[in-house]
């Protein structure tokens, strides 16, 4: 053999070693794949059974957890919430009308006279606010501007600040939104502690444990009523005002007209009190007059009863005195 043939089968043999080594690595490689594949069938000889457990139930899906009843749920949310539309600007407004134009979607499908529940859209992870019910007072065909007015009674100054700032965007609601136990599921207590107020929070972590239940809220009904409260405070407070303005008319009255007319009477009264005393001051002063001139005739009275009782006396002598005259004279001429 000539030194070119061993030298041939030496590289040979050298290019051999790697082609082994390649060789038992794609190997391995095959058998992996392979193993994969026989797992991967094996799985797919499953699939159709656990589809149709997600589908329609079965083992492994828990009652109301498989696509049907999931779908069942998000129609009936979709249907019980109404349509909804996002993002609708503030455009101004004044007496009592509000425009806003909804551009999503295009066209809106917003018809006139149609009951609007509107929120105000707040970022994410903050608290919107509830504006109130409003009514579609105008629309104009293919224009995303619409015009809305109040249908409540009483606005309160924050709703009636947000409404007319102009910041922002709101929300648009077709039916008032339902109280659902399906809207927090899934929520964090931390989560649930952000979105709702400290007053009702416990009321709503609590649901579900220890069997405790929720009762639910009609918002609607308990919006109107609120609404009728507050109409009839209103107008309890504007009556209260307007009897304040009766009492502080009257007590003005009777401080100014009133207390004229009182003091012009005391004024009067008060002269004919001094007219009084002085008519009072001349008849003591007639009494006294009259008391002296009574004290004279009593005293003459008095000195001519007695003078009357002297001469009378004086008379009855005189009389006597003639009396025993004639009786002598008789007596004389008798004998």
């Amino acid at each position: 053999m000539s030194i070119w043939n061993k030298v041939l089968v030496g590289l040979i043999a050298v290019m051999l070693l790697p082609l082994f080594y390649f060789s038992a690595v794609a190997l391995k490689t095959h058998q992996y794949w392979r193993s994969v594949a026989n797992k991967i069938e094996d799985r797919l000889e499953q699939l159709p059974e656990e589809i149709e457990s997600l589908r329609y139930g079965g083992p492994g899906v828990e009652e109301g957890e498989h696509l049907n009843a999931v779908r069942i749920r998000l129609h009936e949310y979709l249907v019980n919430r109404g349509r909804i539309w996002r993002n609708a600007k503030f455009q101004g407004g004044e007496g009592g009308e509000y425009r806003v134009a909804v551009e999503v979607p295009d066209p809106h499908g917003i018809t006139l006279n149609k009951t609007l529940y509107v929120f105000e859209q707040a970022p994410e992870g903050e608290r919107g606010y509830f504006l109130g019910e409003f009514k579609v007072n105008a629309v104009v065909d293919k224009d995303p501007l619409i015009t809305l007015v109040p249908t409540m009674q009483w606005m309160s100054p924050k709703a009636k600040e947000r409404l007319e700032s102009g910041q922002g965007s709101w929300t648009l609601c077709e039916v008032m939104p339902k109280d659902m136990q399906l809207a927090f599921e899934g929520m964090t207590e931390e989560e649930m502690r952000q979105l709702l107020p400290a007053s009702v929070v416990d009321e709503y972590l609590a649901h579900g444990k220890d069997g405790a239940q929720r009762k639910l809220r009609d918002y609607f009904v308990l919006l109107k009523e609120l609404d009728r409260q507050r109409a009839v405070l209103v107008e309890e407070q504007e009556a209260a005002k307007r009897h304040e303005a009766y009492m502080w008319a009257a007590a003005n009255d009777a401080k100014d007209k009133q207390l004229k007319f009182r003091s012009d009477e005391r004024a009067s009264l008060m002269a004919e009190l001094d007219r009084m005393k002085v008519e009072r001051d001349a008849s003591l002063a007639r009494r006294q007059a009259v008391d002296e001139e009574l004290a004279k005739v009593e005293a003459k009275i008095v000195q001519l009863m007695a003078d009357n009782r002297a001469t009378a006396e004086e008379m009855a002598k005189i009389q006597a005195e003639l009396i025993r005259q004639v009786e002598r004279r008789a007596e004389v001429v008798a004998h």
